[in-house]
């Protein structure tokens, strides 16, 4: 079962990315801006993947035990 520290986080989390990242991907396609919006994908995947990685490595003690 999920801890409610991380489902908190992850729910910040997702909140972030899609208010900041989602919305300016989303700006940027209802003006047809294909460049920008294929530059925005790019960060978003990127900051989709950051946060992944930062999941997985709070998912550890600092002793190197999964949570």
């Amino acid at each position: 079962m999920i801890s409610p520290d991380i489902e908190s986080w992850a729910l910040a989390r997702a909140h972030h990315i899609v208010l900041n990242e989602g919305l300016n991907l989303a700006k940027a396609a209802q003006d047809l801006d294909r460049k920008r919006s294929r530059s925005l994908v790019y960060e978003l995947r990127k900051v989709i993947t950051a946060a992944i990685v930062e999941a997985h490595a709070a998912s550890f003690a600092s002793d190197g035990v999964e949570r």
